[in-house]
């Protein structure tokens, strides 16, 4: 298999995942909206338009997901990662999605980072999902090298228990 053929099969492996990921938080929408926790919600999409009959997407949305909150009318914003490494980086996360994150949550709303680590276990050919539901603005990101990242150690405070 060439190199391209590697990327093309890492990038669909990838998508596979991150919409994995998302079925299962949408499920969690679903549930909040139910039990009358939350009022609405949505899903916002990366502004794209198409391109010789493909997607193209041409800038990034504002958090991957809003929502209000059903008693307190409290704004919501979600932002959704999923990763095969064992650090999440900050970059990762468009600046303009953490202007968003940072003006609901200092305006007093609701601000998440929901963040899934991929990891496969030692000696095994299963792949473990550490999930964590982090408030943006308490996200303490610490500089590996060059780059500010957070891991699964740095965020068991918000750990999700399914």
């Amino acid at each position: 298999m060439s190199t391209h053929d590697d990327n093309v099969a890492r990038g669909r492996s990838a998508k596979a995942a991150g919409d994995a990921w998302e079925s299962w938080i949408e499920t969690q929408f679903v549930k909040a909206e139910h039990l009358g926790i939350i009022a609405h919600w949505e899903h916002n999409e990366p502004h794209a338009k198409t391109i010789n009959g493909r997607l193209v997407y041409t800038a990034p949305g504002v958090s991957d997901y809003t929502a209000v909150l059903d008693r307190s009318g409290l704004a919501v914003a979600i932002e959704a990662k999923s990763t095969s490494q064992n650090r999440l980086l900050r970059s990762a996360v468009e600046p303009k999605q953490q202007r968003h994150l940072n003006a609901v949550g200092r305006a007093g709303g609701v601000a998440l980072l929901v963040v899934e680590f991929r990891i496969v276990a030692q000696m095994s050919p299963h792949t473990v999902h550490e999930r964590f539901a982090v408030p943006w603005l308490k996200i303490r990101w610490e500089i590996k090298r060059t780059k500010e990242s957070v891991g699964p150690n740095d965020l068991d405070a918000w750990h999700i228990t399914t």
